[in-house]
């Protein structure tokens, strides 16, 4: 049994890089980014299930890719507006 197992889902930080193959802004994982396999090989499997070689970072992104964005709507909790006493009113007894 591993350790995750019966725990909420994690929430993965999610970065976006630019494919090679069709120059379009595709979301990977910091999991995926991080594996032995993709960083020997150079290539990461977006959210969408595409394989990418990325392009070099310096480069704007490109389009954006519609599968890896309604995929990274999903995944992304709604977060909740936290209500934070600001100024002078906070110290108000």
């Amino acid at each position: 049994m591993s350790a995750g197992q019966g725990q909420e889902a994690t929430e993965y930080d999610i970065v976006s890089l630019t494919s090679v193959i069709d120059s379009r802004a595709h979301m990977v994982t910091d999991v995926e980014l991080s594996s032995p396999h993709a960083m020997r090989m150079g290539r990461y499997e977006a959210l969408c299930g595409h394989l990418i070689a990325p392009a070099p970072l310096i480069e704007p992104d490109g389009a954006r890719c519609p599968r890896c964005d309604e995929l990274d709507r999903a995944l992304r909790p709604a977060r909740q507006r936290v209500r934070r006493n600001r100024g002078l009113g906070r110290l108000r007894t």
